[in-house]
């Protein structure tokens, strides 16, 4: 068989299987029926953190008495959000996967800058024998509290966290800028206090 005459029944039988999908399921009924199929991810409260679109499949905001559960969000760039699950909150405060349908809330935090410290040596992996050094660094957070169903702001602050000493503790990362950066975070304490007049209603 000729080039030509075997690209042609390729084509044809690729037209022709009864297997191949005729309709593509677009992108937003595509998301509808992830959420409805309770797949609803952390990644897609990221719209309501950049203030662009709320999520629809969270709980709606409740202005009543009780609890108003809040998901935490972190970002770089203020563009890209992961979900996280640092820090240690009063019970039915935040919620994890596979309960992120209850939150009504997020809570945005995105590392607006850092500044350089110091450059901490002699950490070592024992199994490798590799070695690497830490640069430490001031950092400043844009926190956001947003109402989950709606991108909604309810309330902002910033944290400023010194860099303290070396970190005691560095997992070494093959592919990161070296010496690797170290950021410091708020305390779970000081998230807690922002947070709690939204959550409670205090």
């Amino acid at each position: 068989m000729s080039r030509s005459l075997w690209i042609l029944a390729l084509l044809v039988g690729c037209a022709s299987d009864p297997a191949a999908p005729t309709d593509a399921m677009p992108a937003d009924d595509a998301t509808e029926a992830a959420v409805a199929g309770d797949k609803l991810f952390d990644t897609q409260f990221a719209q309501v953190c950049r203030g662009t679109a709320g999520q629809p499949a969270a709980a709606a905001y409740d202005t009543g008495p009780g609890i108003r559960p809040f998901l935490t969000m972190t970002s770089d760039d203020g563009v890209e959000y992961r979900g996280t699950s640092a820090g240690t909150f009063p019970d039915g405060w935040r919620v994890r996967w596979p309960s992120l349908p209850d939150a009504q809330l997020v809570v945005c935090a995105h590392r607006i800058s850092a500044t350089p410290v110091a450059v901490c040596e002699g950490y070592e992996d024992d199994d490798s024998g590799v070695q690497w050094s830490v640069q430490t660094h001031d950092a400043v957070y844009n926190y956001v509290v947003r109402q989950a169903r709606t991108a909604e702001v309810v309330g902002t602050t910033k944290f400023e966290v010194s860099a303290g000493g070396c970190p005691r503790f560095s997992m070494f990362q093959e592919r990161a800028t070296q010496p690797q950066p170290s950021y410091p975070t708020p305390t779970a304490g000081q998230i807690e206090v922002f947070v709690r007049p939204f959550v409670r209603g205090d």
